[in-house]
């Protein structure tokens, strides 16, 4: 993390990348399954777009998952469209990534779309190209980047009379989740909260935090109970299938088993859709999960890893691909379950040992 001045002086880049793209409309286009960082994160930087005279719309390929993200987008009326197909992208003729550093792999873009902005807090595979790029691994979450453009300047949060009381309130709850409850908030992370929080609508704030879990995702954490394997202090499970709209069923397993006292680290997975969707949870200060998932997982053909993560969490997507054509689903997640073990051991050479 750069100087408060440097941090000025991002803001203004930021500007000075935006304020031009007023011939076409721009999308900001959220990777994955959306979460509160990076609505919160989207709905700042349309809010920046709207006072620079740049006409920008919210977007989202994969589903939104969680019942708090979907009372999120409900309760603050969040604008946010799904896209299912290239050709819906076609009338967008720039570009904008918020908490994350490269477009949603399971859909291809338009040639025509010009990547303007990037910002993210997230350790990327490799740097993206773009006017404007602004990744800090040293702070909690994306929103708290966006916090520091609007203290620096960048379209003050409730100045001139502007009602910005929604934007404040997901950007406030985008830092929370993203730092485990300020768990893992840095001294920034503190001082962003704490300009949003006055702005913020204290009932809404409430209302969306009071987290529910639905029967599927309940029956997948009982699955992955019964599945687990531990290894020392490793341990590793599988919940089978379970749909799109409750994907976050496999990391709230993953939580739930690191409450176990002998863990250290554990990874859940299962079938979502078409691919192998897994979340990585540890407490040790060796293990380092992006490393964790591409030493495991790799890379696809265009080099773009399966796998991430930051300090203390990552997960990985990886397609089906043959696997898909397996018409019995008992025959299809025992390959999974191979797969995925052949896999880990790479990492933990001791899970193969055990499997033979």
């Amino acid at each position: 993390m750069g100087t408060n001045g440097n941090n000025g002086h991002k803001a203004q880049l930021l500007e000075q990348a935006l304020k031009p793209a007023t011939d076409k409309p721009l999308v900001i286009l959220l990777g994955g399954h959306p979460d509160p960082d990076a609505i919160g994160s989207a709905l700042a930087h349309k809010r920046i777009c709207e006072r620079l005279g740049v006409h920008a719309s919210i977007a989202h390929v994969l589903p939104i998952s969680r019942s708090e993200n979907r009372a999120l987008v409900k309760l603050l009326n969040v604008p946010m469209t799904r896209i299912k197909k290239t050709e819906e992208l076609e009338q967008f003729g720039y570009l904008s990534l918020v908490d994350a550093s490269a477009t949603e792999a399971s859909i291809q873009l338009p040639d025509h779309l010009e990547l303007l902005t990037v910002v993210d807090h997230h350790r990327p595979a490799s740097i993206p190209k773009a006017p404007f790029v602004d990744i800090r691994h040293d702070v909690g979450a994306t929103c708290t980047i966006y916090t520091e453009y609007a203290e620096h300047g960048l379209s003050p949060l409730g100045a001139e009379g502007n009602d910005d009381t929604a934007v404040a309130t997901a950007m406030f709850f985008g830092i929370q989740t993203d730092t485990d409850d300020f768990a893992f908030a840095t001294p920034i992370d503190f001082r962003a909260a704490a300009y949003l929080k006055p702005l913020c609508d204290a009932e809404k704030l409430s209302r969306i935090g009071r987290r529910s879990i639905t029967a599927e995702a309940m029956e997948a954490v009982g699955v992955a109970l019964r599945d687990l394997e531990v290894i020392r202090d490793f341990a590793i499970a599988g919940v089978g299938r379970v749909s799109g709209l409750n994907r976050d069923a496999i990391p709230m397993a993953a939580d739930f088993i690191m409450r176990r006292e002998d863990i250290d680290t554990v990874l859940v997975y299962g079938i979502v859709d078409d691919r192998i969707d897994g979340s990585l949870r540890t407490s040790r200060a060796s293990v380092d999960p992006a490393s964790f998932m591409q030493n495991a997982f790799g890379a696809d053909a265009e080099g773009r890893p399966y796998g991430g993560g930051r300090a203390d969490m990552g997960g990985f997507q990886v397609p089906l691909g043959l696997l898909g054509e397996v018409d019995d689903e008992e025959n299809l997640w025992r390959l999974v379950r191979e797969l995925v073990h052949k896999r880990v051991a790479r990492v933990v050479p001791e899970l193969a040992k055990k499997s033979d």
